[in-house]
């Protein structure tokens, strides 16, 4: 046996009465725990978290980005009564100029992206901005739950906008990463590159250099304010959206004004599951939710406490029934509003136990394979032989070659309030920095969500105007007896969904903490090879080599990025106790009062 020291991160888990918030940053966890002090629900703590952490992590998230955000409530907030759960869905569309044959295809592609397109035009710069949610979904939010003024709830963005932060060792690290990128754009240029280069980090205070670089935001923190004082049309009308539609013009984006004007925050019931006593609600447009809930319905059907958590057997078990989730997500979905998308049949009780019968429990054959067909169990089957895929000749081409290659460019929070209401929010700039575009004078810092919908035309993701292309966010809430028990969700590309059920499985099943759940070691199965902790047992893996897994296991080094990075709340209504986790490798931290 090979001996090796072995790094086990870890942290304390966060307990309270009064409320709590888990993000990406500490500032911006902090931003939500100041809006629950001040009398704020769990509502007011989400906004003022996602506003802040769009200017703290603008790698990760902007005000110009998209999202979902779940709300789950115990307690009645203004119209909603108590047993209320929906979900704000701020998601991407395409402009109404983008068309599906707008890019030119040059090879095969990585990470998000399915195909290379020429000049990069789907990943970096004015064409690969989609029409923004971020702040039209967070004034959304508040306009329906929120208890706070806007203008205070928004204070911290605005204060860290305008007055600036010293940046931390991850947000120069990742400036650096794309530097050539952001010195193409003027704007994006002023702001993270000061004299040319990426700000300056000081690691230890009592150092007798204080030359650390704050990173300010005077333009955004101005546009901060207004949004602030005249909610989303600050943004998406008057003189701000045609200064915007101008910038469009001149540099080959496509946003207009009137797409500006019509986009809004949709308010829906999300989509419900159960498993075991608990149920699972995720958003309705296309996401990585559906994907999470559809494999949750699929193990619910084995008796994985009694394999015993990271056992051999019960990681070929995930494995199998996490791959053909997978396979139905690159089979059938996409936007249902322009495809017919089986959703009721991918997402129903009688197709999971279909598929669970078929998976051997002593040899790994859903690998490589596709077996399923969730037509049987959709409710419209007129519609099954016009839009029925011929899984030999007609695949949905979403993916090509290894898509294990995603990097972390999306962000996460949730939050809890003392009446046990529970927020589970992603949001995302998509790729990091999203386009690197910033419009000078305006401070925004743009998405490049059209990096998700696919290149080429005829497929169910391809490009149409004001489509939504299918994304990996996907944050779920779980309730219990009809309350809300647990907050779940991660940034980190395709690694989301398995990230997401593995947390999910880890409390619901296993009955961990919403830390131990987070730090324990995971696996992945989004991509034609299987990741694997390094802490996993040797024998485990000599099991599952031997079942015929293909298995890549990462080091310590790598498990940052390659398992995603979750945070989580849970909520014990009887003894009215919060529990927040969050990732185990900084800047990520939970925080309570």
């Amino acid at each position: 046996m090979n001996l090796r020291s072995t790094w086990r991160p870890d942290k304390d888990e966060v307990i309270s009465t009064n409320g709590v918030v888990a993000s990406m940053h500490p500032k911006a966890s902090e931003a939500g725990l100041e809006m629950l002090r001040k009398g704020g629900n769990a509502i007011d703590a989400a906004v003022a978290t996602g506003f802040a952490i769009s200017v703290l992590e603008p790698n990760n998230s902007c005000i110009a980005g998209v999202g979902f955000m779940q709300v789950s409530l115990n307690s009645p907030i203004k119209n909603y009564p108590a047993g209320t759960n929906i979900v704000i869905e701020y998601g991407p569309r395409a402009p109404k100029a983008a068309r599906p044959d707008m890019y030119k295809i040059t090879g095969p592609g990585g990470g998000i992206s399915t195909y290379s397109v020429e000049g990069n035009h789907n990943t970096d710069g004015y064409q690969s901005i989609a029409l923004p949610g971020t702040t039209a979904g967070l004034c959304k939010a508040h306009e329906i739950f929120g208890e706070l003024p806007l203008e205070q709830v928004m204070e911290p963005a605005i204060h860290y906008a305008k007055e600036g932060y010293e940046t931390y060792w991850l947000l120069t690290l990742m400036i650096a990463t794309n530097m050539e990128q952001l010195q193409k754009f003027p704007g994006s240029k002023e702001i993270f590159l000061p004299n040319g280069l990426p700000p300056k980090y000081i690691p230890d205070p009592s150092s007798a250099d204080h030359s650390a670089t704050k990173l300010r935001q005077k333009d955004l923190g101005n546009l901060l304010e207004k949004i602030s004082k005249e909610g989303s049309d600050a943004l998406y009308k008057g003189e701000v959206a045609a200064a915007i539609e101008e910038d469009m013009k001149k540099n080959g984006g496509l946003i207009t004004m009137e797409d500006l004007a019509e986009f809004k925050a949709e308010v829906k019931t999300p989509y419900k599951t159960s498993f075991r006593d608990f149920e699972i609600y995720g958003p309705t447009a296309p996401n990585g939710g559906w994907t999470t809930l559809a494999t949750l319905n699929i193990l619910e059907n084995f008796d994985l406490k009694s394999m015993g958590h990271n056992s051999a057997e019960y990681l070929h078990t995930f494995i199998e029934g996490a791959r053909h989730a997978f396979a139905d997500r690159y089979h059938y979905y996409g936007d249902p509003d322009f495809v017919e998308v089986p959703i009721k049949g991918l997402l129903s009780k009688e197709y999971a136990k279909e598929i669970s019968k078929k998976v051997n429990l002593n040899k790994a054959e859903l690998e490589n394979s596709y077996t399923g067909d969730p037509w049987n169990y959709y409710s419209d089957k007129s519609i099954h032989d016009a839009w029925k895929y011929d899984t030999k000749s007609n695949k949905n081409d979403l993916v090509n070659g290894n898509y294990n290659q995603d990097s972390d460019c999306t962000t996460h929070f949730g939050t809890a309030d003392k009446y046990g209401n529970l927020v589970s929010c992603t949001q995302t700039a998509v790729n990091s920095f999203g386009s690197k575009v910033v419009s000078k004078d305006l401070g925004i810092l743009w998405n490049n969500a059209m990096i998700w919908f696919n290149p080429k035309p005829g497929n169910k993701n391809s490009i149409a105007p004001y489509k939504r292309p299918l994304v990996n966010m996907g944050p779920i809430i779980a309730c219990k007896n009809g309350q809300p028990y647990a907050s779940i969700g991660s940034p980190g590309g395709r690694k989301i969904h398995n990230a997401n059920t593995n947390l999910a499985l880890n409390i619901l099943e296993f009955g961990m903490g919403p830390q131990e759940a987070i730090s324990t070691s995971r696996s992945d199965a989004s991509g034609d090879t299987t990741l694997l902790d390094y802490r996993i047992d040797e024998n485990v893996i000599f099991k599952l080599n031997k079942m015929g897994h293909k298995i890549h296991m990462i080091d310590d080094a790598e498990s940052w990025y390659s398992f995603a990075r979750p945070s989580a709340i849970v909520i014990n209504q009887k003894t009215k106790t919060i529990y927040g986790g969050s990732d185990s490798f900084p800047v990520a931290e939970a925080k309570g009062y």
